[in-house]
């Protein structure tokens, strides 16, 4: 993909780290870790996973926490930028200390039909990593929130999780609920604008195909001028095939164990 068609992403870690009350119930986290603690975990999981594909983020909150970014500076940034499509990270509140709540994820009551599939494929991974599918009677919910009314974009609001259920905080504070929601958000993105990962990404498959072409390569080697292969051939310790392929330990243990028993045979 060229640089100038690459998928552009404005991603907002909602709040700032002194929000008012916004915070975990004291009674379930008595350390009340902060909503834009949460929001701003989650956020650089999926910029850090989103690092593997053809795309550019851009962080419309202040990345430290210190300054509360106005929504109108959030918005008019990826207006400017003239992002694809708007993502927004928040955790919820309203059970009170109870059970149950769940992922709930917003778009404007009349979003376009892009924003509405990313709403559902976001919601659908995210439960997917995670479980917290929750209890809510409409998990894709639509409200005129101002960053999904005033975004040129498609635009989607999470929130993962209630702050105040005894069911979610114990998951969401958790390091491995954030990497599995961000992966989630994530695989929304690659789902709907099919995202294809960077050509220089080293993925595991990739490594073990070019690792295995390498090795091809090394075995068609012929034999170099210092090589005693034949010798070692003659003597019953290699079959002399593939002089420059590498020797597994298992290889290297059956020709020392050949070698001494030769030598105690005083062959």
């Amino acid at each position: 993909m060229a640089v100038d068609t690459m998928l552009k992403i404005a991603l907002d870690a909602g709040h700032h780290r002194y929000t008012s009350g916004k915070r975990c119930l004291k009674s379930i986290d008595p350390a009340q870790t902060r909503e834009w603690v949460l929001n701003d975990r989650i956020a650089r999981l999926v910029e850090r996973e989103l690092e593997r594909y053809d795309c550019t983020v851009l962080r419309v909150d202040d990345v430290t926490g210190e300054t509360d970014v106005a929504l109108a500076s959030r918005v008019q940034a990826a207006n400017v930028w003239k992002a694809d499509v708007y993502v927004s990270i928040h955790h919820n509140a309203g059970i009170n200390g109870g059970a149950g709540g769940g992922l709930v994820v917003y778009t404007a009551p009349d979003a376009s039909p892009q924003a509405k599939a990313v709403q559902r494929a976001m919601y659908e991974r995210v439960v997917e990593h995670t479980g917290l599918k929750g209890d809510r009677a409409t998990p894709l919910a639509s409200a005129r929130l101002y960053v999904l009314t005033n975004t040129h974009m498609p635009a989607v609001l999470g929130e993962f999780g209630f702050m105040d259920s005894t069911t979610d905080v114990p998951i969401i504070r958790s390091d491995r609920f954030a990497l599995q929601a961000a992966r989630g958000v994530v695989e929304a993105l690659v789902q709907v604008y099919s995202l294809q990962e960077r050509e220089d990404t080293m993925t595991q498959e990739r490594f073990e195909a070019m690792l295995a072409q390498w090795l091809r390569r090394q075995e068609q080697q012929p034999e170099s001028g210092w090589s005693r292969m034949s010798e070692a051939a003659a003597a019953g310790f290699t079959d002399g095939s593939r002089p420059g392929a590498f020797a597994t330990r298992e290889e290297v243990a059956t020709m020392l164990v050949a070698a001494l028993e030769q030598k105690a045979a005083g062959v």
